[in-house]
C-alpha cells in the first residue's frame, strides 16, 4: 500500500477514537453506503460502494463531515491502492476545500474535477455536501459544457455563424445535444467585465445549435447565457474583400468567382498557378530573410522548402540559425521545428536550442501540453515522427491514444475542417489497428459531408479550410481528382482565389502570405511529413512533471489567423474569478 495512504489511514483511526472519546462531531451510527463513481475520460478510476466513514474525517487539520462526499471520496481513496487524491487544498477565505487532483492510471489529472448527486450538481465544494445514504456520486475530471463554433472562428459579414452547444454525458464518457440554452455573441462591458454586452442572442434549437445572420464586422465573444458567458469561444466577423480590377467580389470566406469559362467555344478550366506563388511569397522575403514575425517565417517557410528555390530558401536559412525563435509556447515550438526540418536544420540543435526536448517537456504522461485541446499533440506527433520516434514508443502510444479519445461522434476533431485535415496527416504515421481505421475512416466521412454544398470543391469556402483538409486528403494516398464537385476540385477552388500576381486575393498582407503558403503546401503534392526531412532519434529524458492547471487559452495552430484589416475590438478580461469559483465550489454550474 502507498505509504502516503498509510499515514493518512492511520492518522484517520487516531482522530476517529479521539472523537469517540471525547463526544464525536459528524459521526454517523448507521452503516449507510453510497455508489461512488470516479472517471477520467475513457478511464474509470473508481467504481463501487463505499461505507461511511465510522466517524467525523480530519483532513489537514479540518474537520470534515463524515456524511460529506470529500469524505466519502477520501475513505474510497484510503482503501484502494489504484488511485489516490494527489493534491487537495483548504481555502480560508470560503471555509472549504478544492479538490485540485487525482492520480491514477489516466494521468495526474488537475484542476477540471465535477461532481454530481443523483444527477444534480451541487452548488457547494464537496466538503460541504452532505449526504443521507443511497446516492449515486459521480465526480469526473473535464467540462460540464462546450460550445463549437461550427462555421469556423472567422466569418464574414455576409457568412451565418452557426454554434453547437453540447452536455456531457459522465456516465457514457460522451457528447450529447444540449437543449434549453440561449447563445449569446457578446462584447466587453467597460463597466462591468462580468455583464458582457450582449449584440445577438437566440435559443439553440432541438439539435443544440443557434444560428445568426448579418453580424457587423469586429471581435466578439460567443457563449452560453445560462453559463453567464463562461467559458467563451472567440469570434472575428470581416467584411467580404473586394478583388480589385474584377467584376465581382471574392474572398476567403466569402462569394466565389466561376472556376469555368471558354474560349471560342471550347471549355477551359482555370489552373492554380503554382510557380507564381512561389514567386509571390519569395517577393515578399525581407532582407533578413524572414517573411516578417515567427508565425508567417515558419509557415512560409514550410512552404518555400516544398520548391526548389535556391537563393530564397539559403537566405532564410541564414536568418533560421542567426535569431533565435521569440515565442515561448508548445504551439511555437512545435510549429518552427517544422520548418527547422523541412529545410534540413537540425531541430535538436539549431541556435543552440533543443526544441524536440522542449516538446517532449510538455508530455505529462498522457499528452502533450494543455490537456483541453488536441492541436498541440497532433503537431506534436507530427514533427516527433520525423525526428526518430515512431509508433512503438510508448510516449507516442499515449499520445495517438489522447488524439483519438479526442475524435468528436461526427469523425471531426474540434467540429474543425482544419484539425481534422491536420489529425489525419498525423493519423497514418501511426500504428495500424482497428482504432486508427476507424477513426480515419470517420474522419474522411466527415471532410466528405462538409465539403461545400456550392460545389466549387471547397470546404467552408475558406482558403485555408481547404488547404489543411487537402493535406489530410494527401495523407491519405487520395487525390484531389477523387473530391471533386460538379467538376471542380479543392484546387480548383483555390485557382479561383489566387490573385495576378500569384498571391492569394485579399487586402491584408499578412494573411495573404499566410494563407498562400498554405495553398502552396497543398497543391505541392507533398503533405508537411513529407517536406520534412528524417532525423535520428536523440535519447532524452524529459523531467518528471505533475500535470498543472491548463494555461489560459492561447491562439492554437489552426487558429493562427492573421488579423483582419478592419479595427480592433479589445478582448474582455477573463472571469477568472468565476473560474476560480466554478472549480472550487461549482457556483456557475448548472
Amino acid at each position: 500500500m502507498n505509504i502516503n495512504k498509510v499515514i493518512k489511514k492511520i492518522l484517520g483511526i487516531s482522530f476517529g477514537l479521539a472523537i469517540v472519546l471525547v463526544g464525536g462531531i459528524g459521526f454517523v451510527q448507521a452503516e449507510e453506503t453510497v455508489n461512488l463513481n470516479i472517471r477520467s475520460g475513457e478511464a474509470v478510476i473508481f467504481s463501487g460502494a463505499v461505507l461511511f466513514p465510522a466517524s467525523a474525517t480530519e483532513l489537514q487539520g479540518q474537520t470534515v463531515n463524515s456524511a460529506s462526499v470529500l469524505a466519502i471520496l477520501n475513505d474510497a481513496d484510503l482503501g484502494d491502492d489504484s488511485w489516490e487524491i494527489s493534491d487537495l487544498q483548504y481555502f480560508d477565505s470560503f471555509g472549504s476545500f478544492y479538490l485540485k487532483c487525482i492520480d491514477s492510471s489516466a494521468g495526474n489529472d488537475c484542476d477540471d474535477w465535477q461532481y454530481t448527486v443523483d444527477g444534480d450538481y451541487p452548488g457547494a465544494g464537496m466538503d460541504q455536501t452532505i449526504l443521507s445514504g443511497g446516492e449515486n456520486i459521480y465526480a469526473y475530471f473535464g467540462p460540464q459544457n462546450r460550445i463549437g463554433l461550427v462555421s469556423g472562428e472567422t466569418i464574414t459579414t455576409a457568412d451565418d455563424l452557426v454554434v453547437a452547444t453540447e452536455a456531457y454525458d459522465y456516465e457514457n464518457n460522451a457528447w450529447v445535444v444540449r437543449e434549453g440554452v440561449t447563445v449569446g455573441v457578446t462584447q466587453p462591458n467597460p463597466d462591468d467585465p462580468f455583464s458582457p454586452v450582449e449584440i445577438r442572442t437566440a435559443p439553440v434549437d432541438a439539435n443544440g445549435r443557434a444560428i445568426f445572420s448579418n453580424i457587423p464586422a469586429g471581435n466578439y465573444d460567443v457563449g452560453v447565457k445560462e453559463d453567464f458567458y463562461f467559458p467563451t469561444e472567440e469570434l472575428t466577423v470581416t467584411e467580404p474583400v473586394e478583388n480589385a480590377g474584377s467584376g465581382s467580389s471574392g474572398t476567403t470566406s466569402g462569394s466565389r468567382k466561376k472556376t469555368t469559362g471558354s474560349v471560342l467555344g471550347v471549355s477551359t478550366q482555370i489552373q492554380f498557378d503554382l510557380p507564381k506563388a512561389y514567386e509571390f511569397i519569395i517577393s515578399q522575403q525581407s532582407a533578413d530573410g524572414s517573411f516578417g514575425p515567427d508565425i508567417y517565417t515558419d509557415w512560409t517557410g514550410l512552404a518555400l522548402a516544398s520548391g526548389n528555390y535556391q537563393q530564397a530558401t539559403i537566405n532564410l536559412i541564414k536568418y533560421l540559425t542567426t535569431v533565435e525563435l521569440k515565442g515561448t509556447m508548445l504551439t511555437d515550438f512545435e510549429r518552427h521545428a517544422m520548418v527547422l526540418m523541412a529545410l534540413g536544420l537540425n531541430p535538436y540543435n539549431t541556435n543552440g536550442v533543443n526544441y524536440i526536448e522542449k516538446i517532449l517537456a510538455a508530455f505529462d504522461g498522457r499528452q502533450f501540453g494543455d490537456i483541453q485541446e488536441d492541436n498541440d499533440d497532433i503537431f506534436a506527433l507530427l514533427v516527433l515522427f520525423n525526428a526518430g520516434y515512431g509508433p512503438e514508443d510508448e510516449m507516442i502510444k499515449k499520445c495517438v491514444e489522447f488524439v483519438l479519445g479526442r475524435q468528436k461522434e461526427n469523425g471531426s476533431w474540434d467540429e474543425s475542417i482544419d484539425m481534422t485535415g491536420a489529425a489525419l496527416a498525423v493519423l497514418v504515421q501511426t500504428e495500424e489497428n482497428e482504432a486508427v481505421q476507424n477513426a480515419t475512416t470517420k474522419a474522411k466521412t466527415f471532410l466528405q459531408e462538409t465539403q461545400s454544398k456550392r460545389n466549387d470543391g471547397s470546404w467552408a469556402d475558406n482558403v485555408s479550410s481547404t488547404a489543411w483538409a487537402l493535406e489530410g486528403i494527401l495523407a491519405l494516398g487520395e487525390k484531389q481528382e477523387d473530391w471533386e464537385r460538379s467538376g471542380n476540385t479543392p484546387v480548383d477552388y483555390l485557382a479561383t482565389m489566387q490573385d495576378a500576381d500569384g498571391g492569394i486575393k485579399g487586402e491584408n498582407i499578412n494573411s495573404r502570405i499566410w494563407e498562400t503558403a498554405y495553398a502552396i503546401s497543398a497543391v505541392s503534392g507533398k503533405t508537411w511529413s513529407q517536406t520534412m526531412q528524417k532525423f535520428e532519434k536523440q535519447e532524452i529524458k524529459p523531467a518528471p512533471q505533475t500535470k498543472k492547471a491548463a494555461p489560459p487559452p492561447e491562439p492554437e495552430i489552426e487558429k493562427e489567423i492573421p488579423p483582419p484589416a478592419t479595427a480592433e475590438v479589445s478582448k474582455p478580461p477573463k472571469s477568472w474569478f468565476k473560474k476560480l469559483l466554478e472549480n472550487i465550489f461549482g457556483l456557475y454550474n448548472n
